[in-house]
């Protein structure tokens, strides 16, 4: 059993707990994660099983897109809802001005990651440390809003959809979103709608979802590496490149230098890297046993 599931993560329900839970559905050891969503947070998270862990981390990298609720007038500790109300303030915006804050957040910029985080620092990780009430330095690190647009606007209740790069804090988005507006904000909901080209579909499926119904979509372990050049190798190379040696490739490439790797009979093999000196190297491949 080796693939992608493409999980609706519930709210409440952390995104460990899922891997869990499908642990035992499957009857399986070897499933993991791709792009951790906090409990309050739902929708899309890939799940990875058996051999298609050795790609879960192409699949974290890929941009996302969110759909995200946040309250003006309000910031939290921890920067959602979850979190301890540190400082209200009063909120008195437009519509049109909203509109053009949310505008104005488009592009790249160096984002300070919340102390309620997962990055480790010390052995730890951050929100082990704010719990503690130790509030450490962290560096900014480069995100890139690649779309971002208003959807509704209630009062001092805002939904906007927001398409990112990885490593992007939508709960910082939110906070800065309000300090752009001479106010406090704080989110109340975030939903991961897309992970690159994967979106919630019909081919999603839910922790409660019977075993049958979960094993009848589990997708192919190349489906989160779509973004990368594909190539198809003759049984001589693709032989070479499963006993781990590089092979000449001198062919160009549309996008980086990593590439999906295939037999002349489509099966994958795997990730390779095609070097600056045309050679192509096996970087991550499936195992053929």
């Amino acid at each position: 059993m080796h693939g992608f599931l493409l999980l609706d993560k519930p709210e409440g329900v952390s995104s460990a707990n899922c891997v869990y839970k499908l642990r035992s559905k499957l009857s399986t050891k070897r499933i993991g994660h791709c792009g951790t969503l906090d409990p309050l947070a739902t929708g899309l998270l890939p799940i990875c099983i058996g051999e298609a862990t050795k790609f879960s981390n192409y699949a974290t990298n890929l941009d996302k897109v969110y759909e995200v609720g946040l309250e003006f007038g309000t910031e939290t500790d921890t920067g959602d809802i979850t979190g301890k109300i540190v400082s209200k303030s009063k909120f008195i915006a437009s519509d049109q001005g909203i509109k053009q804050a949310i505008d104005n957040l488009k592009g790249p910029q160096n984002q300070i990651p919340p102390m309620y985080s997962a990055i480790k620092i010390n052995g730890n990780p951050l929100y082990h440390w704010a719990r503690k009430g130790v509030y450490l330095h962290r560096e900014p690190r480069s995100i890139l809003i690649k779309n971002i647009e208003l959807i509704k606007v209630s009062g001092n209740i805002v939904t906007m959809k927001v398409s990112c790069t990885k490593g992007t804090y939508i709960r910082t988005l939110v906070e800065t979103l309000g300090r752009n507006l001479g106010s406090l904000a704080t989110m109340i909901s975030l939903r991961r709608l897309e992970v690159g080209d994967m979106q919630l579909n019909q081919e999603s499926v839910t922790i409660d979802d019977a075993l049958e119904s979960l094993v009848e979509k589990i997708l192919p372990c190349d489906v989160m590496c779509q973004e990368m050049d594909r190539i198809e190798l003759n049984s001589e190379d693709a032989k070479k490149i499963r006993n781990g040696l590089a092979i000449d490739y001198n062919a160009p490439l549309k996008n980086n230098r990593l590439v999906r790797i295939y037999t002349e009979s489509k099966i994958f093999i795997g990730i390779g890297e095609v070097s600056e000196k045309y050679k192509l190297l096996p970087k991550r491949l499936l195992s053929t046993n």
